[in-house]
């Protein structure tokens, strides 16, 4: 027979119970005998409620690989029964092992029920309980909080270092593995042909970096890398929009209401303190005869602010290992000011630059007029200070949206997920398919990203910084920053015009909110059983005192659930922030990064003097110059891609994607009509957003339901 494979089928058996499959061993269920395959139960068993599960080996060896069931189907009286299963059994030899050990974090044996799943007060079989605390204990073991100790205020996250040595129910499925791995491959292999590409070309004597002699020669070095790396056409394309774009204001703003980092926007009605000395603002800013103060009491001013930089010095000390040289990358802050005009668009109308770390004051900048030529000083002012903008906002997108916010904070609640909440409670089956990849991609992420000699540090200005700034983030961070209503609420962003992030993501919010509330009346029908259920109350709890217990205030994080509102709302923020948010902030950073100047990963000057005279050779000067852009260019397309092992929330049988219904733990027939409800709601939207996109003259497509893969594992 062949050797072990990753998953058992997912069909069920045929109905004479003479289906087989390859394996070196054999799956024992409690109440029958057992072949190498399928087996029909007979009528002296009963019907079929619960089965132990475990699998025993019938070679005189120690197999070292564990076997992947994801459930097992019994018919019995022409009827079918769904055991979920979806872990890891080490195959036990009697002769060799004790069946009782566990081994890689897999379980002895598993017991799976027929139907909805149940609490643990509700369990009443000493068997069933037993083996249930077994599980939790067997996970508390194998999946433990790093102690965090350090200077730094940051999320909770495993004490495992390696993804090789994360126990097996954290790992990817073999079957997928092997896919990963390729995809990995290929992402280390275009970097290293990178690298390698700087490094030759110092060898050879090139003993200054190479700069950009013009924008075009920008676009054509991108277009040069797409073709010899063959990089996805469709995704070559996006770029090529955005290229086409970039200068103008129009895009400039689009790009923070439905670009990669959309949540920062935020209303104000008095300029902060930073801006006291704002010199008067030119008359064909606001347009003739509209006061900029009146409009910013009225409230129909917004900001974006980079003060968080503030704590980061300049970078650049680790460029060599990618560059081969020594490049200064300057860390400066940049504020914009925009302004909801009477013609119901956005535009920005100043931008503030600082260079602390020089101790330069601060300079102010405004668009030009329209009659304004491209070759005209103020035209490329206003373009040099949107550079450093972007830059600077690339830099807290890259480590503080993406990296802390759609992975770190996630993070959280897979450990206390797993620690909390066994397979047979009725929540772990519908959050764990969304929190499930993140804590092996994020320990991947610490082993070659974002530790102090990764990659992140050296090629970004903020990069080897990436802790304090995380710091500084997660003292501001609360709780109510995971609702996407409560958010948008916060920063007053309700009425701004074009915010396609918002629409869509308000929109998933209904959706999963509604799809949480259908699951969760299935099993907690009164507040009193969400105040009971200690397994909930415990997951809850290290969330807030393990996760974040170094926040101020635990980040108003709850100490308890108290009603089922209460639970839907909790359980929403937890699937849609494993799943959308990660979505919106990462998918599209190669539309974004890819074409350098429209989002550089460092600038190589300090920001311009107030009186400085610009030119186009002093903005080339601060730009990235080749070595680094070839790093950003390929960094941001493997940032983009999709993983082999992603599953969608809409599958799509063409492109070979699969949905949330391959992916779930809910057998019962009310639980599975909640997830074809939630798959037709989400059909609809998708409808919606395609229908408005139409209209879009670059459309706004990271959340769709069939690009929105379930969990973060990218």
């Amino acid at each position: 027979m062949g050797g072990w494979q990753d998953e058992l089928p997912s069909q069920p058996p045929d109905p004479q119970g003479l289906a087989s499959f390859p394996r070196k061993g054999t799956v024992f269920c409690e109440q029958r005998s057992s072949r190498q395959g399928w087996e029909v139960l007979t009528g002296l068993c009963g019907v079929p409620e619960q089965l132990k599960i475990s699998v025993e080996s019938n070679k005189l060896e120690i197999i070292k690989e564990a076997l992947y069931i994801r459930e097992i189907t019994i018919l019995y009286k022409h009827k079918f029964y769904r055991f979920p299963v979806m872990d890891y059994l080490f195959p036990h030899n009697p002769l060799l092992m004790d069946p009782q050990d566990v081994y890689d974090g897999c379980p002895p044996y598993v017991i799976s029920k027929c139907g909805k799943g149940s609490f643990l007060s509700k369990e009443t079989d000493p068997a069933v309980l037993a083996a249930r605390l077994k599980e939790l204990e067997m996970r508390r073991k194998h999946l433990d909080w790093a102690p965090n100790n350090g200077p730094y205020v940051i999320p909770g996250y495993t004490k495992q270092t390696e993804y090789d040595k994360l126990p097996r129910f954290l790992k990817f499925k073999n079957a997928r593995q092997k896919a990963f791995q390729l995809h990995l491959k290929r992402g280390h292999n275009m970097m290293k042909r990178t690298v390698i590409e700087n490094k030759i070309s110092v060898i050879f004597g090139k003993d200054t970096p190479e700069h950009f002699k013009n924008l075009k020669e920008f676009e054509s070095f991108f277009v040069e890398m797409a073709e010899s790396h063959q990089y996805d056409l469709a995704m070559v394309d996006d770029v090529l929009r955005v290229m086409d774009e970039w200068k103008t204001d129009e895009e400039f703003t689009r790009q923070e209401l439905a670009g990669i980092n959309p949540a920062r926007i935020r209303k104000i009605r008095s300029l902060p303190d930073t801006w006291d000395n704002m010199p008067e603002m030119p008359e064909h800013v606001m347009g003739d005869g509209v006061s900029f103060q009146a409009e910013l009491e009225a409230g129909r001013v917004y900001i974006i602010d980079t003060n968080m930089l503030e704590v980061v010095g300049d970078g650049g000390i680790l460029m060599p290992i990618l560059t081969g040289f020594i490049l200064p990358m300057i860390v400066s802050l940049g504020d914009c000011l925009y302004y909801h005009d009477k013609n119901d668009k956005l535009r920005p109308v100043a931008i503030r630059l600082e260079y602390k770390n020089g101790g330069d004051p601060p300079t102010f900048w405004f668009p030009p007029k329209p009659s304004d030529s491209e070759a005209s000083q103020a035209y490329l002012s206003w373009l040099q200070a949107k550079l450093y903008f972007r830059s600077s906002n690339m830099q807290i997108h890259a480590i503080l949206t993406h990296f802390v916010r759609a992975h770190a904070v996630v993070e959280v609640f897979a450990i206390a997920m797993y620690r909390c909440l066994p397979k047979q409670h009725p929540l772990h089956k519908l959050i764990q398919p969304h929190l499930m990849g993140v804590i092996p991609i994020n320990v991947q992420g610490r082993e070659f990203l974002t530790k102090s000699t990764g990659v992140m540090a050296a090629l970004m200005a903020s990069g080897d910084k990436l802790w304090h700034l995380a710091d500084v983030f997660m003292k501001q961070f609360r709780y109510e920053h995971l609702f996407p209503p409560k958010d948008m609420k916060l920063r007053e962003v309700e009425d701004l015009p074009g915010y396609h992030y918002r629409d869509d993501a308000l929109a998933w919010w209904d959706i999963l909110k509604q799809y949480c509330a259908e699951f969760i009346a299935l099993h907690y029908t009164c507040d009193e059983l969400v105040q009971g259920d200690s397994e909930l109350q415990n997951m809850v709890d290290e969330i807030r005192n393990q996760g974040y217990k170094n926040l101020p205030e635990q980040g108003g994080f709850p100490a308890s659930l108290e009603s089922v509102e209460e639970l839907i709302e909790y359980t929403t923020a937890l699937v849609w922030n494993g799943s959308v948010w990660h979505t919106a902030v990462n998918f599209g950073q190669f539309n974004y990064l890819g074409y350098v100047p429209n989002a550089p990963c460092a600038m190589t000057k300090p920001p311009p003097a107030q009186d400085e005279e610009i030119t186009m050779e002093r903005i080339l000067l601060s730009l990235p110059v080749k070595e680094m852009a070839r790093v950003q260019i390929d960094i941001s397309y493997s940032l983009s891609l999709f993983s082999p092992v992603e599953k969608f929330y809409l599958g799509s049988v063409r492109e070979e994607k699969e949905d949330l219904r391959t992916e779930t733990m809910m057998v019962d027939e009310e639980e599975v009509e909640c997830i074809e409800r939630l798959v037709a709601r989400l059909t609809d939207l998708q409808k919606h957003i395609d229908d408005r996109n139409e209209g879009l003259k670059i459309p706004y497509t990271l959340i769709k339901p069939d690009m929105t893969p379930l969990t973060v594992q990218t």
